[in-house]
């Protein structure tokens, strides 16, 4: 429970223009009325919210919150929705493990009520989504098929602040590009499990406006990884170098470079039951 701030986030940055009309005035009011917080600031509080959520803490309602870019001219928003995103994980993490397991960490009862929270949020707010996706302790390794090396940025440590490790890129390229894997994978990728994976995330980036940005963030992941490994991360480039090598022909290569790609991961995620 205790990992949660270190957490990696999938962030979909939709234009103001695409959302429903309803949703669009109230964002276009929340974006002129200045009440847009800088995102270090708005992150760090979801962490914290959350983790108070996860130890069973009572928190506060607080109004709905947006990350905001502007390109040019165009406003791009990824509302937090934190509490969709809070009910989605505990339903999620309800179904994932044995009952059991499952029974030590959150009551039957409280997902059930999680579900028809969710139900009335759907019916209230029908097509409303969560925009963004998170992992703590890791990035899970279909995220890097989405980008290439090149729209890598690092941002050193500064006062105050952890390192940062960011990749962007337009829904289109994006979208391009998991379809791309999807097709390598289908064929010739035994991992069914990965296969899977990757085919929910081509079908997620696709509820979104073509026009969208995709963003992956490191966020509270770079407390746990150190500035000059972040320098020497390049795992998207590696995701795509094992792809290739899977498309060639080449198996011996992309398996020891998937091979090490998981190690890697899987050895910081290791930390987290340590935390």
């Amino acid at each position: 429970m205790k990992g949660h701030a270190f957490t990696a986030y999938l962030r979909i940055y939709q234009p103001l223009a695409a959302f429903p009309s309803r949703e669009r005035v109230e964002w276009a009011a929340y974006v002129e009325a200045g009440q847009v917080l800088p995102a270090s600031l708005l992150v760090g509080r979801e962490e914290r919210r959350g983790l108070a959520r996860a130890l069973g803490l009572t928190v506060g309602a607080e109004r709905e919150h947006a990350l905001v870019e502007r390109v040019g001219d165009v406003v791009f928003l990824c509302p937090l929705r934190t509490e969709l995103r809070t009910l989605q994980s505990l339903v999620a993490f309800r179904s994932s493990v044995p009952d059991e397991v499952a029974d030590a960490f959150v009551s039957a009862g409280d997902v059930e009520k999680a579900e028809q929270t969710l139900e009335r949020w759907e019916s209230e707010r029908p097509g409303s989504r969560s925009h963004i996706q998170q992992a703590a302790w890791h990035v899970p390794l279909p995220w890097f098929a989405l980008f290439d090396d090149e729209e890598r940025r690092v941002g050193a440590p500064a006062s105050g602040q952890v390192a940062r490790l960011t990749y962007r890129t337009t829904m289109a390229k994006a979208r391009r590009r998991v379809s791309r894997a999807v097709s390598i994978l289908q064929e010739l990728m035994d991992d069914a499990e990965m296969v899977l994976a990757v085919e929910e995330l081509r079908a997620w980036l696709h509820s979104f406006d073509p026009d969208s940005l995709v963003q992956l963030d490191y966020g509270g992941l770079t407390r746990a990884i150190s500035f000059e490994d972040l320098v020497a991360d390049h795992s998207a480039a590696e995701v795509w170098e094992a792809l290739g090598a899977l498309e060639a022909g080449d198996l011996d290569r992309s398996s020891e470079l998937y091979r090490t790609l998981s190690e890697r991961w899987s050895s910081l995620r290791g930390r987290e039951s340590s935390n």
